[in-house]
């Protein structure tokens, strides 16, 4: 069972790490779950103070050369730019249903994808598999993220935070 698909598990495990630190407890949740937006009220509602999202999506890579599973233990976790759009619904939906930092992660490229996450209501963006592939791709990402706030007039990140205008 993936964590947070049982919500009084959920709440039992947050609580639990909560009343054992001061520290900041983000949740990481999964983009599989049936209802992210209440898995991330639940977590915000036992001491959560921010929610990830997303993970990665349990995939099989072929290495057609070898016949044979390209992951480690046969099927794994998949990530890299083909989770971009279901991490940034994740965001928009955990948006909406908190009001906790949300930390937006999968998929980020480009300053647009960062953008995309920050719109859909992430406060904080990761990269992870761009970073692995080009150590040079956060400071590129930041420079990109620079010159479009330029070209917007935006003169703060944070307004972009949640700026997603969602069709009426």
């Amino acid at each position: 069972m993936e964590f947070g698909a049982d919500p009084t598990s959920l709440r039992a495990v947050v609580a639990a790490v909560r009343g054992e630190t001061r520290r900041p407890v983000f949740v990481k949740l999964s983009p599989t779950l049936s209802d992210i937006g209440g898995a991330a009220a639940i977590a915000a509602d036992a001491g959560a103070d921010a929610i990830s999202v997303v993970n990665t999506i349990p995939g099989l890579v072929i290495d057609v050369e070898q016949r044979k599973p390209a992951l480690g233990f046969g099927t794994g976790g998949v990530s890299g730019r083909a989770i971009l759009p279901v991490g940034v619904l994740a965001t928009h939906k955990v948006r909406r249903a908190v009001k906790l930092p949300i930390l937006g992660v999968g998929g980020v490229a480009s300053g647009a994808d960062a953008i995309q996450y920050i719109m859909a209501g992430a406060s904080l963006v990761g990269v992870g598999t761009a970073a692995m592939r080009d150590p040079g791709a956060p400071e590129r990402i930041v420079r990109e993220m620079g010159e479009w706030c330029a070209r917007h007039r935006v003169s703060s990140i944070s307004e972009l935070v949640g700026a997603l205008q969602w069709p009426s």
